[in-house]
């Protein structure tokens, strides 16, 4: 028999026990008042990590733990879209489900996600899955856009993402979270911390359960699935980090999370049962070395590891049953290690450099694939002089050396430069090259669309041109170009046989992202942005798939008083493709209130209205990718009221 499929009785709450219990034994009090509230566009923040700072001649943007908490969202996707010009993160089938993303016109797979700096993109598929990264964690995201291969390695070709986790820094406190909307969703989070100032933790966790709703029209689904046409989920997270200082030159941090979850997948065709049930562990160990005042070293440990088991059955209209999947596993493990120092000569030069190594296996019963584990090793370097005679030129230049696991070998180059232009300009610029390996799926799948093992690494350029201007209000554009060979896509080789080729010609990709934001009065802010993407290949007149031409943002918030702020905003998606169907082309519009309920501030209520006007949207395409079956457009969420309440102590 398949796992129990009792989804929807399952109570969400029971794993939270322990740090529920903890809280309870935590004397309260009033608000933490020390909690530090980034700015994004600029404003400085403490980081010692070696690796800080290393993106001279891109944009980076800043979302803080403030800006996250008054995004109100429980969910990465939700902060990333309000927050970060051209980027899109639709999430396919809802919350807890596969999401397309694209930074400046990219795919998924160009673009590298890093917790605390350290990989999540998995070898597996190229994927990954933020939402088993508990928001009530994140210290701040970090969006740095334009070639990161220098640094990081494969797949940052378009930009990174990286997630930073809180630090307590020995001061005791924390919060609880518990949220509620019309989709019958539930969340609770927590989190805590304390220590001293040699010795502090932080601890956090969530528990979030929905029943979902219906991604398609009626007639989209089978009669025999037409009980139960929600798709639903129920999510766990437990996670904490631990800081000891043992002398002021030493640094030592652990940090492990563990997720678990079943998430309903959509009742697609004949399927009236379609489940994952997925387990996560993350882990990484830092130390951090000051052995001189101009010298640092940092030591980075990761390890990532996902089991997945997928559960189908399927029920024909003349009565027959089949179990074509039970408990079929899906998985990798992905381990690193990384050594990097920082030199900073009297003369005002600095110097960065690092060695890496990082290993990847993975395995799919479903798509019948087995890979060999993947081994990569690289060393890097950068190099920033210091011009006496221009204190306003910032240069970097920097050089990276790859030797992949099929004794490929990868140069990466990249040199950036910034100029102030006067008290309020900024001028930035960057051009750097990158690559990203095959996937196993790509290289070694036996089913749907057939691997490749010959598949050579695709290889990129990209240029990035930033002008930002920080004044009475801050504004800024920013232009890139990039240019893919090699670029991996399916080719036919038989009727209906599909197979991972290298494409022969090129993929260019051009556009503009602008951003602007001001207090038109007392108490009031106002935000606009909007992103232009042309991404297609050389001789072709259609934009890639999943990838739309247009976004656009706004927001206006007014802080009515000193505890009620509301704000209105809207989201546009322009049209994109998907397996051959159109999708986006919609705007959605929201509103919401946070108001704190005690002159402590140290309890807060928020009502958002996310899809205010309830209007129909195909924000995605659905197709099995195990199964030759037609494409199904996928309908966004209608409209949603949810509540939220936060208690600070």
């Amino acid at each position: 028999m398949c796992r129990s499929y009792s989804l929807k009785r399952t109570q969400p709450w029971l794993p939270f026990c322990a740090i529920a219990a903890y809280i309870l034994l935590v004397p309260t009090g009033q608000a933490d008042e020390a909690m530090e509230i980034i700015a994004v566009n600029g404003t400085r923040y403490q980081d010692d990590s070696v690796l800080a700072l290393s993106h001279t001649g891109q944009s980076l943007t800043v979302i803080s733990r403030d800006m996250i908490v008054s995004a109100g969202a429980v969910d990465i996707n939700e902060i990333l879209n309000q927050f970060v010009p051209g980027l899109f993160a639709n999430g396919r089938n809802g919350r807890h489900t596969d999401t397309d993303y694209s930074l400046q016109g990219s795919r998924p797979v160009d673009i590298l996600w890093l917790l605390d700096g350290n990989r999540l993109n998995n070898r597996l598929y190229g994927s990954t899955y933020t939402d088993s990264i508990n928001p009530m964690m994140i210290e701040r995201i970090e969006v740095i856009k334009g070639a990161q291969g220098l640094i990081y390695g494969s797949d940052a070709i378009a930009g990174v993402v990286n997630i930073i986790t809180r630090d307590s820094h020995g001061e005791q406190g924390g919060e609880v979270n518990l949220s509620a909307d019309t989709l019958t969703s539930y969340d609770l989070g927590a989190y805590v911390s304390g220590g001293s100032d040699t010795l502090s933790y932080s601890l956090s966790g969530s528990s979030s359960q929905s029943d979902g709703y219906a991604f398609w029209e009626d007639d989209e689904y089978s009669p025999v699935a037409a009980a139960d046409k929600d798709r639903g989920y129920r999510m766990m997270n437990i996670g904490g980090k631990l800081n000891w200082q043992p002398a002021a030159e030493h640094k030592i941090t652990l940090f492990g999370q563990y997720n678990n979850g079943v998430l309903e997948r959509p009742l697609a065709y004949s399927a009236i049962v379609s489940e994952n049930e997925r387990k996560q562990t993350l882990a990484w160990l830092g130390w951090q070395y000051q052995a001189t005042d101009k010298l640092s070293l940092e030591t980075r440990l990761h390890y990532q590891n996902w089991d997945s088991y997928y559960s189908e059955i399927t029920l024909e209209q003349d009565g027959s049953m089949t179990i074509p999947y039970r408990d079929a596993y899906w998985g990798f493990t992905d381990k690193g290690a990384k050594v990097s120092g920082r030199y900073q000569a009297d003369s005002g030069d600095s110097w960065l450099g690092g060695i890496e190594w990082q290993s990847y296996y993975g395995a799919d019963e479903v798509m019948e694939l087995q890979a060999p584990t993947d081994d990569t090793k690289a060393a890097f370097l950068q190099y920033k002089p210091y011009f006496s005679a221009l204190p306003g030129t910032v240069l970097a230049l920097g050089l990276r050396y790859n030797r992949l696991a099929n004794n490929e070998d990868k140069w990466v180059a990249s040199l950036g430069i910034e100029q102030e232009l006067g008290q309020n300009w900024q001028l930035k610029a960057a051009v750097g090259n990158g690559f990203r390996q095959p996937t196993s799926s790509e290289l070694w799948a036996k089913v749907g669309t057939l691997g490749n093992p010959e598949l050579e690494s695709e290889e990129s350029i990209n240029t990035n041109l930033t002008l930002v201007y920080q004044g009475d209000f801050t504004f800024s554009v920013e232009a890139y170009w990039r240019e893919t060979d090699n670029l991996v896509d399916k080719r036919e080789i038989a009727t209906n046989v599909w197979q991972y080729a290298n494409l022969d010609g090129k993929v260019r990709g051009q556009g503009v992202d602008i951003q602007y934001i001001m207090n038109p009065a007392q108490g009031w802010q106002l935000e606009l942005s909007g992103s232009y993407n042309r991404a297609r290949e050389r001789g072709k007149d259609q934009q890639i798939e999943r990838i739309p031409q247009y976004m656009g943002f706004a927001r206006l918030s007014w802080d009515a008083t000193d505890s009620l702020n509301l704000y209105l905003q809207g989201r546009y998606v322009g049209e994109f493709t998907d397996y051959g169907l159109k999708a986006g082309d919609y705007l959605l519009t929201g509103i919401g209130a946070d108001w704190w309920l005690t002159a402590s501030q140290n309890q807060q209520l928020t009502l958002r209205i996310d899809n205010l006007f309830d209007e129909d949207n195909t924000s995605a395409i659905f197709k099995h990718g195990h199964k030759a079956e037609y494409p199904i457009p996928t309908l966004g969420a209608p409209r949603t009221a949810q509540l939220i309440y936060r208690y600070l102590f």
